[in-house]
């Protein structure tokens, strides 16, 4: 009997030490994606060709520093349509970006702490894009533009609710001169 009782007792504490072990927090990942050129801005226009960069730079090197001179793009919750006081910043930004033609631009799409790491992802990218495709549009080359997303990884903001989830929805500008 006492060895009937203690088999079922170790029995059930292995099961449920495995599952505490894989229904733990998710984990997620300290280090910020590497940034990659993204060509699926391109969409068929031609003005969006990343023709002229010079393709030996090695992106992830490039000293990248934020632009202070250059305005955060906000953006409302699981959107990355650009808002009227968006467009108003990119087109601000434009002219100062086309007045430093040595310099790339990276694009940094970020979002609010809310959804799935994969989704917000996606979602920082789909912003980075708009803001790449409107710059594009306003004559900034594209062969200067690069994306990347941080997700939700990069808070510009700690904390719940929805003061800080309205700033950490955005697209930031950083720059570096390629030597």
């Amino acid at each position: 009997m006492l060895r009937i009782g203690l088999r079922m007792f170790s029995t059930a504490l292995v099961a449920v030490l495995l599952l505490g072990g894989m229904s733990g927090c998710k984990s997620k990942k300290q280090e910020p994606l590497a940034p990659a050129f993204d060509d699926s801005a391109n969409r068929g226009m031609e003005s969006t060709s990343n023709e002229g960069l010079n393709t030996n730079l090695d992106l992830s090197r490039l000293p990248f520093v934020k632009a202070d001179d250059l305005e955060v793009v906000y953006f409302d919750y699981d959107s990355s349509s650009l808002r009227a006081d968006g467009l108003a910043a990119i087109s601000r930004n434009a002219d100062r970006m086309k007045a430093r033609p040595e310099y790339v631009f990276q694009i940094a799409g970020h979002c609010d702490e809310r959804g799935t790491q994969e989704y917000n992802i996606a979602l920082g990218e789909r912003r980075a894009l708009a803001v790449r495709d409107h710059l594009i549009k306003l004559g900034v080359s594209g062969d200067r533009i690069i994306t990347i997303s941080y997700g939700e990884e990069m808070p510009a903001v700690m904390g719940s609710g929805e003061s800080a989830w309205a700033k950490n929805r955005r697209a930031e500008f950083l720059q570096a001169l390629p030597r």
